[in-house]
């Protein structure tokens, strides 16, 4: 998978994997991220980063929900440096999304996964990711999911 580094257009190689025993105080004391990720420590964290740099790009908390065929996303965050209009990388929400996407799949849940989003991102996450609105819940599952893994993982279409 790649992201893009917005001031030269160069896609650069990334990897998400677990966040370690060791990512934790770096993420706790950095000024990186907004939200409290100590609050998550009990469920599957990932991490993304530059596959030649050891620097957390974003994070992704999600849990497993087997008795319903689906993965849900309790929190996501790129890293302050990769937001906005000035941000350094591109891609790194979708390639944590499409991920995840792939989790399910793994799974058998036929990419079903779903998220409970704050108001003001519901458009980002229907215009941009292709999520469906479910009650209170965003969700994305079948070809949906596996466009967002073409996207980002495999980077068909960039």
């Amino acid at each position: 998978m790649k992201v893009l580094h917005h001031k030269t257009g160069n896609l650069h190689e990334a990897v998400i994997e677990l966040v370690e025993d060791e990512d934790w105080e770096i993420i706790e004391q950095s000024n990186d991220f907004i939200f409290n990720w100590k609050k998550e420590k009990n469920r599957i964290v990932h991490k993304i980063r530059l596959k030649i740099e050891a620097k957390i790009l974003g994070l992704i908390s999600i849990e497993d929900i087997p008795r319903e065929y689906r993965i849900h996303i309790h929190l996501i965050e790129n890293s302050n440096s990769n937001k906005g209009k000035n941000k350094e990388h591109d891609y790194i929400a979708g390639c944590l999304l499409a991920h995840t996407c792939e989790l399910a799949f793994d799974k058998e849940y036929d990419g079903f996964v779903s998220l409970e989003p704050k108001t003001k991102l519901i458009p980002l996450y229907k215009e941009k990711y292709g999520f469906r609105e479910m009650g209170k819940y965003l969700y994305t599952e079948l070809s949906n999911s596996e466009e967002l893994i073409k996207k980002y993982l495999e980077n068909e279409r960039l």
